[in-house]
């Protein structure tokens, strides 16, 4: 079972598709190699997970540098989390990857969107699993 560590820089990044069934909670990152909106050329791009606030049981991804920085990149189904909690399941995002994560601007010759590569997405988990609270 894969464990995580932390270095003196932070937390260690573990590539996604080598995770074990977890979850993940909102201030993980997930990096993947090519940015889904400049294309296949450019350099990798960090996606925050984050927890849309005021609305129920909703996490989305959101660029973390560049011109997009802050800005939602996608906002995730409901059955990408856990059961009874608020996390992004590993198991949904290998299941789900070649539907969720594509090139936003380069589709294939049908018009169809071209996933993003599998290869080289990291995980680095930045957080533990936040408390059931009760917002009034």
């Amino acid at each position: 079972m894969e464990t995580w560590s932390a270095n003196g820089l932070g937390r260690n990044w573990v590539p996604l598709f080598e995770l074990p069934d977890q979850s993940l909670w909102r201030g993980d990152v997930i990096r993947l190699p090519h940015h889904p909106s400049i294309g296949p050329h450019a350099g990798p791009v960090d996606l925050l997970l984050f927890e849309l606030w005021g609305y129920d049981r909703i996490l989305g991804l959101m660029m973390t540098k560049g011109y997009k920085a802050g800005m939602p990149w996608i906002y995730l189904p409901p059955e990408s989390q856990g059961t009874n909690r608020l996390s992004l399941e590993t198991t949904w995002l290998r299941e789900n990857w070649d539907r969720w994560f594509c090139y936003r601007d380069f589709p294939d010759e049908l018009d169809a969107p071209v996933p993003l590569p599998k290869d080289g997405v990291l995980v680095r988990r930045n957080s533990s699993p936040a408390p059931r609270l009760k917002v009034p």
